[in-house]
């Protein structure tokens, strides 16, 4: 038999001994890749020459940080101050845009793989979870084409929900506080708290309780955020109420009840928010005091693998309820329903593809100008995701039938 060719033998000895590394290396360098090809294109974004071009430029004229006393915009200090730091990079402002992005979405898929290898105990197939994140419509086109920094804040809410599922209230709290530092769109997920210290921990974690002053940490860290402006001069009341001036965008800036978002006031009801907006609050507040109530009652049947299926759920009741949600909110939510549905509750499959389908048909309708399916209609599929994963998580918490078959098929 004819000796096999000594370079043919090194090849296939390498690949046999490191072919996860080189299948790891190049899915990332694909990763890489797709988002390379897509930067460049600045035209797609509705907010990038408006916005974040101009922000980055009128730091350049106005010296960097210095600018930081006139610090345009609506966003609060972190992303500031991360916009005045790109005005020192002698690139063009998506390169920066596009590159910060990019280390946030590896860093969450690092995190979604810890915590999957956590619930599943499956190391390869947590990696494919976490390593699935990257390739998601919606997490490319945000960072890449749209030049937003969902990712960044997303980032902070993985590690902290990592930090939870392992009993590290304290650490978990205030990787939280950084979330919300950098977007007010993390106190979706602070309802999850909440419930956490009503029923005191859950199963598998290594603490049960926790101080109600641990919660003292989500405004250190938002002050403490803002000193950069405020030693800057740009003032402390221009500081500190940039949420509470966000939270007036509903009117000023004509978003009405809904931007986008596929949620049921897309059914006619966006143009009312004056005379919704109060009663939409209020049914918000009533909805998370059931849900509490519900996870109080039922606090034996929540461990670990429950309380992210809550974090997924807890956050999407308030996407598809609270007033003023724009089309990209549900990225922290989304990029954790995903993985969680393909490895540890399988019967949610079908809600999460819909899901996934409706967020792509939005980014198509926001970045690509399509028009052939409108607003309601996907309004409605999502709705419909959205109350088959409810009527599910309900199911599980009543019941206790955990439903979680990830050990054993996996």
């Amino acid at each position: 038999m004819k000796e096999e060719p000594a370079i043919d033998r090194i090849i296939k000895t390498l690949i046999n001994k490191y072919l996860y590394v080189i299948g790891l290396f190049v899915v990332l360098l694909a990763a890489v890749l797709i988002r390379a090809s897509l930067a460049p294109n600045t035209e797609l974004s509705p907010d990038y020459n408006t916005y974040y071009k101009a922000w980055v430029d009128f730091y350049r004229s106005a010296g960097g940080l210095k600018g930081l006393e006139s610090a345009p915009g609506d966003y609060y200090v972190p992303f500031n101050v991360l916009y005045a730091l790109c005005s020192y990079v002698p690139f063009e402002p998506w390169v920066m845009l596009s590159i910060i992005p990019t280390i946030c979405e590896m860093i969450t898929a690092f995190f979604i793989y810890r915590i999957f290898y956590h619930l599943t105990k499956v190391r390869f197939f947590s990696a494919v979870a976490g390593l699935l994140t990257l390739f998601l419509p919606f997490v490319v086109f945000n960072g890449s084409l749209w030049k937003q920094v969902d990712s960044v804040y997303t980032c902070f809410l993985v590690i902290s929900l990592h930090e939870l599922i392992r009993g590290k209230y304290r650490v978990s709290l205030i990787w939280y506080s950084v979330s919300f530092a950098f977007k007010l769109q993390a106190v979706i997920f602070l309802p999850l708290f909440v419930i956490l210290y009503f029923i005191g921990g859950f199963k598998g974690s290594e603490k049960k309780e926790f101080s109600i002053l641990e919660f003292l940490w989500i405004p250190a860290v938002y002050l403490l955020a803002g000193l950069p402006e405020v030693l800057a001069g740009h003032g402390l009341r221009a500081t500190y109420l940039a949420y509470f001036n966000q939270t007036g965008e509903i009117s000023s800036e004509g978003y009405g009840m809904v931007s986008f978002f596929p949620n049921l006031y897309n059914l006619g009801f966006d143009n009312y928010d004056k005379v919704l907006t109060g009663a939409a609050l209020l049914l918000v507040f009533a909805v998370l005091v059931a849900i509490l109530c519900l996870c109080v009652k039922y606090k034996d049947n929540i461990d670990d693998s429950t309380f992210i299926y809550l974090y997924i759920w807890t956050g999407w009741t308030c996407l598809m309820l609270l007033p003023g949600m724009h089309e990209r909110y549900d990225y922290a939510m989304l990029i954790m329903l995903t993985p969680f549905a393909l490895l540890v509750r399988k019967r949610i499959v079908w809600p999460m593809l819909i899901a996934n389908l409706c967020s792509l048909a939005v980014y198509a309708i926001v970045l690509f100008k399509a028009g052939e399916i409108g607003m309601p209609v996907i309004s409605v599929a999502y709705t419909i995701a959205y109350l088959m994963t409810t009527v599910d998580i309900v199911r599980l918490l009543v019941g206790g039938d955990t439903g979680f078959e990830a050990k054993k098929s996996l």
